[in-house]
């Protein structure tokens, strides 16, 4: 079983810590650090109906770090990406201060967190930079924002692959990635409602014919009708892509700015 912040709650770890305090012998391992993305992403993806270990994928291919003694990739909390080079630092205080030096020197693109969220394409996501390396609320950012490009798109694959870029070459390249990693680590059974959405459906194969029409058609000829209805299926998804990007520029677009009205109202009123 693993732990998280949002099955204890902070405090219930803090009242944990007293009754260890007081009776060594129910004395309960630390929570690990390594279960702190895994728990929040987990509950995320059934609070915000997020098909089941589609969340869990991403985090894994943004913040993921290869556990030898587990021989697994585990998505690290304290991940710090800048200048095309990741770190993964031993503590939070360690990944604040890694940006903070960071921008110091007039680096502005950075992504933090379990979800490897961009300070600077996402300004308004967290209050602090405290904030946006708590897993749990690094995560639901991270739950909204794709929901929303869900939302804009109605297609999960697609939603994820904007979540990285929205460049549709880039973000092709990403989805290819991040569908083998749902594959490995699979989702739950009870989510029927997923299997229509989780994968891209191949088009309906062709009526069969006749034997003998069949045998008389040559490999060339067939070469070419594959050759076309390839072109053709190509053809419809790049239209697809190109709608489905321009829908979620418009859904990113209204994200920030409903984020940067509530933190003006807040303001407002903090100022009455």
């Amino acid at each position: 079983m693993r732990w998280g912040l949002t099955k204890w709650g902070r405090g219930g770890l803090a009242l944990l810590g007293v009754v260890i305090a007081a009776s060594p012998a129910h004395a309960v391992p630390p929570l690990p650090l390594d279960a702190l993305c895994s728990a929040e992403v987990t509950a995320a993806e059934r609070s915000y109906g997020i098909p089941s270990g589609l969340l869990q994928s991403i985090s894994i291919l943004e913040s993921g770090r290869y556990d030898s003694g587990r021989r697994a990739t585990i998505a690290w909390p304290w991940t710090v990406m800048a200048e095309g080079e990741g770190r993964y630092l031993p503590t939070k205080a360690e990944a604040i201060a890694e940006v903070r030096r960071l921008k110091a020197r007039g680096v502005q693109n950075i992504d933090v967190g379990c979800m490897q969220v961009n300070l600077r394409y996402h300004p308004t996501a967290f209050a602090d930079l405290d904030e946006a390396f708590d897993p749990a609320a690094n995560v639901a950012y991270a739950a909204r924002f794709l929901t929303g490009l869900h939302d804009a798109t109605g297609h999960w694959p697609t939603a994820a692959s904007y979540y990285h870029s929205q460049t549709p070459s880039l973000a092709a390249a990403y989805r290819e990635k991040l569908m083998k990693i749902w594959d490995r680590i699979g989702g739950e059974d009870d989510t029927p409602r997923l299997a229509s959405a989780t994968r891209v459906k191949p088009p309906p194969s062709s009526p069969s014919r006749p034997p003998s029409v069949q045998t008389a058609l040559s490999r060339d000829e067939q070469a070419r009708r594959d050759s076309r209805a390839k072109a053709e299926a190509g053809r419809a998804e790049e239209i697809r892509i190109a709608e489905a990007y321009r829908m979620a520029r418009v859904a990113e677009y209204q994200l920030r700015r409903a984020r940067y009205q509530e933190a003006r109202a807040q303001l407002l009123l903090a100022r009455r």
